[in-house]
């Protein structure tokens, strides 16, 4: 790990202040101002008036941390040495069918003014290692290991998807070093008690990085383009954006994403870079060099999540509910899109009162964000948030449809690609669109959607 920045550094004879840094994180300020999204130019879209939300959950299909609730029976955690988690995740799990299904009730209850429900961007882990008494399995979804069988599953995500309550994004291949899983994860009669009922933990998860710099480029470069294809035959369409697994990665992270046309990256604000060391000279250090890095890379939109709707991890959930709302409406107020973090831990748990709880929470923000029907929320995807920052026009297929929108003050020219349609038709209908064959459309400022009909 690199070392935070002391009272100067030497390059040669050149001594660099710590004030020249905070001189220089001042001036990137100055040259970033006006921006929505990113800190490149002033966005075309009056975000301030559009009162956007994007809920950004991360974690899902990852087979952990438990099979069940009597997972841990008879066992001290205490003694597998896993390093600090919160509690509510020792009982966390994969989600089922019903999960699903529930939450997608949820969203579905609450429209937008644009009359599209309010939706879910679940991000991804798309594999996992199952140990058989002999060796490692590897399973890539929709397949699950054997102690991790959640029935009906996959329709129920495939109804969110048709339902327009359910958007999938990409997260991670495991979420953890596969490598040093395999090698710790059996290596003590405690780890391997833990390991055959199904426990995703082991000595050392917290710090087994799935993105961590000793971790080579090929390795990372092979499992994330194997994950892509993975994601692309479940989901049957490419990855839009991008959340990093513990919000852990460095600058080769992006490069590489970059060079998979994944341009569209959560969570820059919280990203913990393992590459500047600790401290506050190295917050500080971050600090300058995100704002850098988006004035750099103006092909990258970069998603800060200025809400948190987490509220099984607080001894107050109605407190947690007040304050997303609140930030939600500061977010407006200040013409941010509201970018909302809410775990799956809060939707999927072996507790189902906090399962229940968690959907009761996202009930209320929904509600409370949507009480004045004139001036309540447009629900977007980060796929649709990126083009509107870009471009102030979006197309995204939704709930059998395309919707394509223009938020900005003037006529627009759209091209919606032929594949938009082919999501659509891949369902076993046909459809045919109304304005174009080629998908070239001319909206109006305040469009929102593009009918497509049987």
């Amino acid at each position: 790990m690199g070392e935070g920045l002391s009272g100067c550094e030497r390059d040669g004879d050149l001594k660099r202040p710590t004030t020249v840094i905070i001189l220089l994180g001042v001036g990137a300020c100055c040259l970033a101002a006006g921006s929505v999204l990113t800190c490149g130019p002033r966005s075309v879209v009056d975000w301030q008036s559009l009162r956007a939300v994007v809920i950004e959950s991360d974690d899902w299909g990852l087979a952990g941390f438990v099979p069940d609730a009597d997972a841990w029976r008879g066992l001290d955690r205490d003694q597998l040495d896993t390093g600090s988690f919160p509690d509510v995740y020792w009982l966390s799990t994969l989600e089922d069918s019903s999960m699903v299904t529930e939450l997608n009730a949820v969203l579905s209850g609450h429209l937008g003014r644009d009359g599209h429900p309010a939706v879910l961007q679940p991000n991804y882990v798309m594999s996992s290692l199952a140990h058989d008494g002999e060796g490692w399995v590897r399973y890539d979804l929709p397949v699950l290991p054997p102690l991790y069988q959640r029935p009906g599953l996959w329709k129920a995500v495939e109804n969110g998807v048709a339902g327009g309550t359910w958007y999938p994004e990409f997260h991670a291949t495991w979420h953890y070093d596969p490598d040093l899983r395999k090698r710790d994860a059996v290596g003590s009669d405690i780890a391997r008690n833990v390991t055959d009922r199904g426990i995703l933990l082991f000595p050392g998860s917290e710090r087994a990085k799935e993105l961590g710099l000793w971790r080579s480029d090929q390795d990372l470069e092979l499992e994330l383009d194997h994950s892509l294809t993975v994601f692309r035959n479940l989901f049957g369409r490419d990855v839009a954006s991008v959340m990093a697994p513990d919000y852990h990665w460095d600058d080769r992270i992006e490069t590489m994403w970059e060079s998979r046309e994944l341009k569209v990256i959560q969570g820059k604000r919280e990203q913990r870079n393992p590459a500047l060391g600790t401290g506050k000279s190295a917050r500080l250090r971050k600090y300058v060099l995100r704002q850098w890095a988006r004035l750099k890379h103006p092909g990258r939109t970069y998603l800060e999540r200025n809400c948190r709707l987490e509220p099984v991890q607080s001894p107050d959930p109605d407190e947690v509910v007040k304050a997303c709302v609140d930030d939600t409406r500061r977010a407006w107020s200040a013409g941010q899109p509201a970018i909302v973090e809410s775990h799956r831990v809060n939707f999927a748990h072996t507790d189902a009162d906090l399962a229940a709880l968690g959907r009761d929470a996202l009930d209320r923000y929904l509600e409370e964000i949507s009480d004045n029907p004139d001036e309540g929320p447009v629900f977007l995807t980060d796929h649709e948030l990126a083009q509107l920052h870009v471009r102030g026009t979006s197309w995204c297929v939704r709930g059998g449809v395309v919707v394509v929108r223009n938020a900005t003050r003037g006529r627009k020219v759209v091209s919606v690609p032929a594949e938009a349609f082919g999501q659509i038709a891949g369902s076993g209908r046909t459809y045919t669109h109304r304005h174009s064959q080629r998908g070239i459309l001319v909206i109006i400022p305040g469009a929102s959607t593009i009918d497509l009909v049987p």
